[in-house]
């Protein structure tokens, strides 16, 4: 069941690749065709590489401005049960790449959230907006789309992959607070995440948010930053109720050779169940960027 909730996440990736626009209603077919109805768009400000602090000589991650918004994922309502929404948020390309060369800066936000936070990672999900399709003119905060979107009676299940997964990891805590949906209808799985807090952040996720789930593979980089908060000499730390992907127990092998491969969502949707990968090539509505990323799938 979990690989079928990763196709989702692969339909919001391919449907924000091919158009990035944060005005488009355009939507991937195959999340109707899996019985989900999109009832909005997320949109947020699009990730960028800037200089790190006076010092460092290395970028940073920092969320874009106002006008540098993109489409980030979708909320949709189960068809045969409509209090059953799912917020499915994208990876990033090239993060493979680039989290190899950034520098991690902590921040402390304040509010409900306690402890230490990535500071661009924070900044991304701090811009997400959500606009209902019904009125895509009328943006709101995305935690206030979905508490909208749910009502009184609805769960939300809260999907993410690489970013997206980090982007995730706030949300998903952000909505368990018990002045939100509360930890009871919220629930998440994330794939390929990284670290998104020093260990007062994780303690205090790992006491709230008790229905969350993360996935990552052995030879995968990312979950493996970031390592250091070097501007307060502390550790970013791992999410609890961890599966980790190994060798021995993937159900198909990977090229584990190439740190991309090791990456892509469709290499873990295999890894995880090769009967959902078989289903999600054989669809009409496969992409070309899907079957490159299928081609690091060698058995």
């Amino acid at each position: 069941m979990t690989a079928k909730w990763g196709l989702l996440v692969l339909y919001a990736w391919d449907m924000c690749d091919a158009d990035m626009n944060p005005e488009s209603c355009t939507l991937d077919p195959r999340i109707d065709a899996d019985g989900w109805e999109v009832a909005g768009i997320i949109t947020g400000a699009d990730n960028i590489i800037i200089s790190g602090p006076e010092g460092i000589r290395q970028s940073r991650m920092s969320a874009g401005g106002r006008d540098d918004r993109k489409r980030y994922g979708f909320i949709a309502k189960n068809k045969t049960n409509p209090n059953e929404l799912v917020a499915v948020i994208r990876g990033t390309d090239g993060a493979e790449e680039w989290f190899d060369d950034l520098v991690f800066i902590a921040k402390k936000p304040g509010g409900i959230f306690e402890g230490r936070v990535e500071t661009g990672f924070f900044d991304i999900y701090e811009s997400l907006e959500y606009f209902p399709l019904s009125n895509p003119n009328e943006s709101v905060p995305l935690t206030q789309g979905i508490t909208n979107t749910a009502g009184d009676k609805g769960t939300v299940m809260i999907l993410g992959h690489s970013l997206g997964s980090a982007i995730a990891t706030y949300l998903t805590f952000a909505l368990t607070s018990p002045d939100s949906l509360g930890n009871d209808r919220v629930s998440a799985i994330l794939f390929a995440s990284p670290k998104t807090g020093d260990h007062d952040f994780v303690d205090a996720f790992s006491k709230q948010a008790t229905h969350s789930v993360v996935i990552n593979y052995e030879h995968d980089l990312v979950p493996k930053v970031p390592p250091f908060d070097i501007t307060h000499f502390d550790l970013y730390c791992h999410l609890p109720n961890c599966t980790v992907i190994t060798d021995e127990t993937a159900k198909v092998k990977i090229n584990e050779n190439d740190k991309k491969c090791c990456h892509h969502l469709i290499c873990y949707l295999a890894m995880l169940c090769p009967e959902v990968f078989e289903e999600a090539r054989n669809s009409a509505d496969w992409t070309d960027d899907d079957g490159n990323c299928a081609s690091c799938i060698l058995s």
